[in-house]
């Protein structure tokens, strides 16, 4: 199975859940629920979920899905698929355009390749570990950037002290240039793409992690979770450039 197989799978399948979310995007009949969890949902991803679900089972029947809105399906298959049809639904329902959906596809529980979308900007982020590219242009994270130099974001500050240790992030904070709440999938599409040096979220789902890895990494960065272990087995994760990564861990878990 080829990266190009799968770039083109999933770069025609988010045209059309491109289409579908903009349809309700800044929409003031926008109809905003709340899931058991009190997190907002709306249609859009119900029915961009159900679109990429569809597409998969009908190219690739002995995949399994694992989907934030319906759930898990065939999930003792080697490849599985792993879709959040809208990261940022807070964005989204907030009118920002800041929020995009995630494509990733594992073998044996590893994330080979991942896919971001981002529908408003019309950007399309893809990897597979070895290289990332947007719009089909290759990608690489920064280098050579001091600590003191670096622009730290993230999705949610409040979360911070609420999952990990709030006085190590003000002292991460301290030592870097600026930060901004440039958050969700964005913030690490400005990391991929050399704009910005360190995103970190103190929680997670998997959905919400699984495409990250294989273009971030694509893209020389480092991605792990909040610890400095396996992103694909966490619930958190800091994605950063690869010279200041061990110093972004040592500072948040000292």
């Amino acid at each position: 199975m080829q990266f190009e197989e799968f770039d083109a799978f999933t770069g025609k399948l988010c045209k059309e859940t491109e289409r579908l979310i903009l349809e309700y995007f800044d929409s003031p009949n926008l109809e905003v629920l709340s899931k058991s969890d009190d997190t907002p949902v709306t249609a859009a991803d119900r029915k961009s979920e159900q679109m990429i679900r569809g597409a998969i089972e009908t190219l690739y029947p002995e995949h399994g899905i694992m989907g934030e809105e319906f759930g898990n399906t065939n999930e003792s298959a080697d490849y599985q698929w792993v879709v959040d049809p809208i990261d940022g639904t807070k964005t989204f329902t907030a009118g920002s355009p800041l929020f995009g959906t995630m494509i990733a596809l594992l073998k044996d529980d590893e994330p080979l390749f991942g896919c971001i979308n981002y529908p408003v900007m019309r950007k399309r982020l893809s990897g597979d570990n070895q290289s990332a590219f947007c719009n089909s242009k290759p990608i690489s994270a920064r280098t050579g950037i001091q600590l003191s130099d670096a622009i730290l974001l993230t999705t949610d500050q409040q979360a911070i002290g609420k999952y990990q240790n709030g006085a190590n992030f003000d002292e991460l904070l301290g030592k870097t240039k600026f930060c901004r709440t440039w958050g969700d999938c964005f913030g690490y599409y400005l990391v991929a793409t050399g704009k910005a040096d360190i995103m970190i979220d103190p929680i997670m789902n998997p959905w919400d992690i699984m495409a990250l890895v294989p273009v971030l990494r694509g893209a020389g960065a480092v991605i792990t979770d909040w610890h400095g272990g396996n992103p694909a087995k966490g619930e958190s994760c800091i994605a950063s450039n690869s010279d200041l990564h061990e110093s972004v861990v040592q500072t948040l878990n000292q």
